[in-house]
């Protein structure tokens, strides 16, 4: 039997997938200048009940309609520096965190709650679990070959990248099944509150997933900024206890494993580790600094926004302190994953990602 299995989509008109999908609103700031329409509007507003209402109009008037038979389907995002491939199906959740379904990162209980409201509120999953099976290049093979058939969506979407699908027909659909039981492990890289929500949720739900090949997945880095109640040359003597504190000029373009990058007080400063040790660089800042700093507020920023946006936050006075990280890489994850370990929530940032309402599923 396989791992991930076909299923009946929930999707948009082909003139209208452009505007009804979207990216994720939570980290793109732009799109708070864009008209509310589709996806965009449920996603960004505050009222469930509102939210349900516009979910049914859209299907009253035929704005996405439900497959008619169970398929797979076969997903590309890309741009002129990057693409990656990824298969749409549906898993079996009680799977989920063993031999089979690993996640990697811990959960914050009330992002669940909010997360398990947000997809029963519809009985819909807008955007697919993302995740990674280790390459396998017949599989890949076969997936660039699917991908050199017309798409069902073809757009470039708010996020700047390219979004294609692709429905395998019955000539290939064999072929695929068998190369998809090959597949007997997926690492959960985003969407472990949605899967969370989904175990608290009670019923019985088979998850959404895409699944991409490792080797095919970007990581970004994943930073965070602060309000300390230290003072500034407290915060220092905590940190240097731990790192060697040199101020820079200019952010490295590449972080290595084992430096981080802190700014405060008007100024960057390079922290390199004196003990060197085998721990996720995230692991260790939450361990040798936030935990020790009397952080009583933190939040956490994607690698989408750059070094200039973090000095922006804390020059605001909202926060006094920042940091960068090295990125987790996929090997990394899947390690940590394997071993049944977890890093800390936020650790990594997956980048691009499927859109939210191009493919959906109804629980």
């Amino acid at each position: 039997m396989s791992l991930i299995n076909p299923f009946k989509a929930l999707r948009p008109i082909q003139k209208l997938a452009h505007k009804i999908s979207t990216p994720n609103p939570k980290y793109f700031k732009s799109l708070q200048s864009y008209p509310k329409f589709g996806y965009l509007k449920i996603l960004t507003s505050k009222n469930l009940i509102q939210s349900k209402k516009y979910f049914k109009s859209m299907k009253n008037k035929k704005l996405i309609t439900i497959e008619r038979k169970d398929c797979y389907y076969i997903y590309k995002i890309s741009n002129k520096n990057h693409q990656q491939i990824g298969i749409l199906g549906k898993v079996n959740l009680n799977k989920y965190d063993n031999k089979n379904i690993l996640g990697h990162e811990e959960t914050f209980k009330d992002r669940v709650t909010e997360r398990k409201k947000q997809i029963l509120n519809i009985s819909t999953q807008v955007g697919p679990i993302y995740t990674a099976y280790k390459y396998n290049n017949y599989l890949q093979n076969f997936l660039n070959k699917i991908t050199k058939l017309k798409p069902i969506y073809s757009f470039k979407s708010l996020d700047k990248y390219n979004h294609q699908v692709w429905i395998v027909d019955r000539e290939n659909l064999n072929t695929l099944k068998n190369l998809i039981k090959k597949i007997n492990k997926i690492y959960i890289c985003d969407g472990h509150h949605r899967i969370q929500g989904m175990i608290k949720s009670n019923k019985k739900i088979s998850p959404m997933v895409i699944a991409f090949p490792h080797n095919q997945i970007k990581i970004l880095d994943y930073n965070r900024v602060l309000k300390s109640k230290l003072s500034n040359e407290k915060i220092i003597n905590v940190i240097s206890k731990n790192f060697d504190i040199k101020k820079i000029k200019y952010n490295y373009k590449n972080l290595k494993k084992g430096y981080l990058e802190m700014y405060l007080n008007n100024q960057w400063y390079s922290l390199k580790q004196k003990k060197k040790n085998n721990k996720l660089d995230v692991t260790i800042l939450h361990e040798n600094i936030i935990s020790k700093i009397n952080a009583i507020k933190i939040e956490f920023i994607s690698g989408i926004n750059d070094s200039n946006f973090l000095k922006k936050l804390v020059n605001s006075k909202k926060f006094n302190i920042a940091f960068r990280l090295c990125p987790t890489n996929i090997s990394s994850v899947m390690r940590i994953a394997d071993k049944k370990k977890f890093m800390p929530p936020k650790s990594t940032w997956f980048h691009p990602k499927p859109l939210d309402g191009l493919i959906c599923s109804e629980l």
